[in-house]
């Protein structure tokens, strides 16, 4: 929100009539606002960079994610894509591996 110079000067001509101790405690309030919103901006600031920092990090190999074919119980084999989120490691089901996949 912005506000116009005969915004400022009427607040001004009313901070004249407010006594020192007053004033005093408008300064404090108008301190501690500026500080709380610029923390608050600083805390966005470091999660958007963190999400950026999710979304870009890579593998141990240096890959973003890899396939891995399991087999469970003698049956498969499953493949499934590992990939990294923010510290985590996932992966993600993809479905039985076709002859036609294993051979190429």
């Amino acid at each position: 929100m912005t506000s116009s110079s005969s915004d400022l000067q009427i607040i001004a001509a009313q901070a004249v009539q407010l006594s020192r101790f007053d004033r005093l405690e408008l300064i404090a309030i108008l301190q501690a606002f500026d500080q709380a919103e610029t923390e608050m901006a600083k805390k966005a600031s470091d999660r958007r960079k963190q999400k950026e920092e999710a979304l870009n990090r890579r593998g141990i190999r240096g890959g973003k994610g890899s396939f891995e074919d399991k087999y469970i119980r003698g049956y498969g084999p499953y493949r499934y894509l590992r990939y990294w989120y923010g510290r985590t490691h996932k992966s993600v089901y993809l479905g039985k591996v076709k002859k036609s996949d294993l051979e190429s």
